[in-house]
C-alpha cells in the first residue's frame, strides 16, 4: 500500500512537469507563429491554407495514434515517439521560405503532432483517477504556468534574438517533455491485460458516439465554436502588432491568460463536480460571448487584455470540461480514440472548411472583424447546448 502510494505521488509529479514544459514550450513559438508566415510573404489565404493542410492530415492520423494508444501495453512509448518527431518537424519548419515546402513540413508535422493531446489528456486522466483529491484541472493547470512564465520568456527572445530562437527553443521543450515522460508509468497489472484485448475498430467506436446524444450535441457546439473563432486565434497577435504591440507586448498578453488560469483550472475541478461538464461549457461560452462584444465596442490594445484575462478563465472551464465530458461518455477503455475524435480530428475537420474562410475574412475585412465572427460562434455554440439538452446527465 505504501508502495502504491509512493508511485501515485511520483507519477502526478511527473505529469505536472510534463504539462508545465510540454504545454509551456508552446509560449517560445506558437504565439509567434503568425507573424512568421507573414514576414515570409504570405497572405491571409495562404496561412489559412497550410491550416487546412495539416488538419487534413491530422484528421486522418489522429483515430489511428488513440487506437494505436488504447492497445498498447504503454503507451507513453507512443507519445514520447510523437514528441520527438514533432521537435524535428518544428525544425525543420523554420528553415523554409517557399510556400509549397512550408506545406509539406506543417502536413507532415500535424501527422506526428496529432498524438500529443489525447494521448496527454488520456494520461492525464489515467494518473488522476488513482489519486485522491487530484482532478484533471489540477493537472492541466501546470500547463497554464508553464505557459505563463515560458511566453514571457519567448516574446523576449523573439524580440532580440528573432524568430529562428523560438523555433530552437519549443524543439527542446518537445525534447524535454518526451525525456520527463519516463517518470510517469501509471499503468497498473490490470490495466496492461485489458490493453491485450481486443478492441472494437475505428469505425464501430464512430458508430457508437453517433448513437449517444450527449456526444452528438458536444460535436455540435464544438463546430460552431471552433469554425467561428479559428480566424481569431490565428490572427489576434497580427491585429496586436497592428495596434502597436511588440512581440514582447503580445507574449504578456498570451502570459495573462495563463496566469488566470493557474486559480481557474482548480475553480473549474470543484464546479465540474457540482454543476457537471454542461453547465460549465454553457458558462465558458457566455464569459466568450460577453468579453468579444467589449473588445468590439471598445477597440484597442486595452480591451484585447481584457479579453485574454477573461479566456483563462472561459479556457479553464472548456478543457476541464471536455475532458471529463469525454472521459464519462467513452465507450470502455477508448478514451484515446474518443478523445482524439473530438480534440482532434474534429476541430481539424472545422479547419478545414474554416481556415482559408477566415483567411479570406482577414484579409477582405482585417482581423477586427473576426471577433464579430467568434462572437457569432459563442452565441450558436450555447444554444446548441441549451436547446438540445445534450448535457442532462452530465
Amino acid at each position: 500500500m505504501g508502495r502504491t502510494a509512493v508511485s501515485v505521488r511520483r507519477n502526478i509529479r511527473g505529469i505536472r512537469l510534463y504539462y508545465f514544459m510540454w504545454i509551456g514550450g508552446g509560449g517560445l513559438l506558437i504565439p509567434f507563429l503568425g507573424l512568421f508566415f507573414r514576414r515570409q510573404g504570405l497572405s491571409g489565404m495562404q496561412i489559412g491554407v497550410l491550416s487546412t493542410l495539416g488538419a487534413i492530415a491530422g484528421l486522418l492520423a489522429a483515430p489511428v495514434w488513440g487506437r494505436w494508444s488504447d492497445s498498447a501495453a504503454r503507451p507513453r512509448r507512443i507519445l514520447q515517439v510523437a514528441l520527438l518527431a514533432t521537435a524535428l518537424t518544428v525544425m525543420g519548419l523554420s528553415g523554409q521560405r517557399v510556400f509549397i515546402r512550408m506545406a509539406v513540413v506543417v502536413s507532415i508535422q500535424a501527422l506526428v503532432g496529432a498524438a500529443t493531446e489525447p494521448l496527454s489528456d488520456t494520461l492525464a486522466l489515467s494518473v488522476t483517477r488513482g489519486a485522491s483529491g487530484q482532478g484533471f484541472g489540477s493537472v492541466r493547470l501546470w500547463g497554464s504556468l508553464g505557459w505563463a512564465v515560458i511566453v514571457l520568456v519567448g516574446g523576449w527572445l523573439v524580440e532580440r534574438a528573432g524568430l529562428f530562437a523560438g523555433f530552437v527553443g519549443y524543439a527542446a521543450t518537445l525534447v524535454i517533455s518526451a525525456l520527463i515522460l519516463s517518470l510517469v508509468n501509471p499503468a497498473s497489472p490490470l490495466e496492461k491485460r485489458a490493453a491485450a484485448e481486443p478492441r472494437p475498430s475505428v469505425r464501430s467506436i464512430a458508430s457508437s458516439l453517433l448513437q449517444d446524444r450527449a456526444m452528438v450535441g458536444l460535436a455540435v457546439a464544438l463546430m460552431c465554436v471552433w469554425l467561428a473563432s479559428d480566424g481569431l486565434h490565428r490572427f489576434e497577435a497580427i491585429y496586436l502588432d497592428q495596434l502597436g504591440a511588440g512581440e514582447s507586448l503580445i507574449g504578456v498578453a498570451n502570459s495573462l491568460a495563463a496566469v488566470i488560469e493557474l486559480p481557474a483550472m482548480l475553480w473549474a475541478d470543484r464546479l465540474v463536480q457540482r454543476h457537471g461538464p454542461g453547465w460549465m461549457l454553457r458558462m465558458a461560452l457566455v464569459l466568450e460571448t460577453a468579453t468579444r462584444a467589449f473588445v468590439l465596442a471598445w477597440p484597442g490594445i486595452p480591451s484585447v487584455f481584457t479579453l485574454r484575462a477573461a479566456s483563462g478563465v472561459s479556457f479553464s472551464f472548456y478543457s476541464v470540461a471536455m475532458v471529463v465530458w469525454i472521459g464519462k461518455r467513452a465507450p470502455a477503455q477508448q478514451s484515446a480514440t474518443t478523445l482524439a475524435f473530438y480534440a482532434v480530428t474534429l476541430r481539424n475537420l472545422v479547419q478545414i472548411i474554416g481556415a482559408p474562410l477566415n483567411g479570406l475574412a482577414f484579409d477582405a475585412f482585417g482581423a477586427y472583424w473576426l471577433y464579430a465572427i467568434a462572437l457569432s460562434g459563442s452565441v450558436l455554440g450555447w444554444l446548441t447546448l441549451r436547446l438540445s439538452g445534450s448535457d442532462n446527465g452530465l
